[in-house]
């Protein structure tokens, strides 16, 4: 979990609202955030270096699971 916050946040996808707290970008949670005036951050780019293929192979299976259940 650590690691794929660590990454969310890396890229404006989720940020710390207090320790132990997240909030997720609301084009994640459908436009729900935590507080209404809260500023979001802008989404930046992933290096694509970081992806390697076990990841891609893992995305993958992930996102035919999801059409799959869809």
């Amino acid at each position: 979990m650590n690691r794929g916050f660590k990454e969310l946040r890396e890229c404006g996808l989720a940020w710390g609202l207090e320790d132990g707290r997240y909030q997720l970008h609301p084009l994640l949670t459908g436009g729900a955030v935590s507080s209404p005036v809260m500023k979001v951050p802008e989404i930046r780019a992933a290096e694509p270096g970081r992806f390697t293929e076990q990841r891609r192979a893992r995305y993958a299976a992930q996102t035919a699971n999801l059409a799959a259940t869809g």
